[in-house]
């Protein structure tokens, strides 16, 4: 866009730099053209190759794109059958090159997925392998209802043994998977070898969440009785209680910040009460798995490459 902004002032004053360069013709008779003039006609041509340059190098990137994620569909597939080779594990390694290249990849993936998903253990699974995939560090996954914490147990059996995103990270993954309550496992790594205080320092390869809407509107009901209770045994000054107060209590335990991309997976384009302030930073993108290239994981890979165009501005 600023380079868009710079090439039509260049034009605008080589335009007004021609006129002016008419009436001085005009005005001193047919002679050779001023050198002003002749600067003019050269700034037109430098802005005119420049525009050019930016199209073709805007229109090679987007077929760079489509050609990718046909490639990469083919992996995702392949990847998710279960079966491996090596012809599968190149192809699965230049998906990853590909998805680490893009510019710009977001550090925190929500996906909101609709309420009435069936297999909810395999679509978490296939979320964490694409993220592994992508080299996304962190995970979020929201369904309205309380189905995905009901499946909280199946999902970290499920991720303890996967073989699916042991094969998108290249080894076993150490995977943190909190299911509400800050309760957090740590799967993927020998707990009972390692003394618990090293194992809380250690950082994951991905931290997964699992969100529902007891994570929203609700949580911030049970912080306001809470606070509310608190001031009233005088155990919590009330002036005390701001802004930079609330922020942060309602801060991820984890450290990790709001997520940058939201994907909707949905026909319908609304949030189910997804917790809004975890949406002041993120750009989202509403995908259908009827329409992915395979699935969630083709979803994912679509989604990123989405955000890697994106031009983030912060509000301005």
């Amino acid at each position: 866009m600023q380079a868009l902004i710079w090439v039509g002032t260049v034009l605008l004053v080589a335009a007004l730099t021609h006129i002016g360069g008419r009436k001085d013709k005009s005005s001193s008779g047919p002679s050779k053209q001023s050198a002003r003039q002749q600067l003019c006609d050269g700034a037109c041509v430098i802005a005119l190759r420049f525009i050019h340059l930016g199209v073709n190098i805007h229109r090679s990137f987007q077929e760079w794109v489509q050609s990718s994620l046909n490639q990469a569909g083919l992996d995702v597939h392949e990847l998710l059958e279960g079966d491996d080779n090596e012809v599968v594990a190149v192809r699965r390694q230049q998906m990853a090159d590909f998805l680490t290249s893009l510019p710009q990849r977001p550090v925190h993936l929500a996906v909101i997925l609709p309420e009435a998903h069936e297999d909810i253990v395999n679509d978490v699974e296939i979320l964490c392998a694409s993220s592994l995939l992508a080299k996304v560090p962190r995970l979020t996954v929201y369904i309205r209802g309380e189905v995905i914490k009901d499946s909280a147990e199946a999902i970290s059996s499920r991720l303890r043994k996967s073989k699916i995103a042991a094969r998108a990270f290249g080894s076993t993954p150490r995977i943190d998977l909190n299911s509400g309550n800050d309760h957090v496992e740590h799967l993927g790594v020998d707990t009972g070898r390692i003394p618990d205080a090293e194992l809380e320092e250690r950082k994951p390869d991905i931290y997964v969440s699992l969100w529902s809407r007891n994570d929203s509107y609700p949580a911030l009901s049970a912080l306001a009785r809470e606070l509310a209770s608190q001031t009233q045994c005088g155990l919590l000054d009330a002036k005390r209680v701001d802004e930079e107060f609330i922020k942060n209590r309602l801060a991820d335990p984890s450290g990790y910040c709001h997520p940058d991309l939201v994907v909707l997976v949905d026909d319908l384009a609304c949030l189910p009460e997804f917790p809004p302030w975890q949406l002041q930073n993120a750009e989202m993108v509403q995908l259908s798995t009827s329409n992915a290239v395979d699935g969630l994981g083709g979803v994912v890979f679509s989604a990123l490459v989405r955000y890697a165009k994106v031009e983030k501005r912060w509000g301005k």
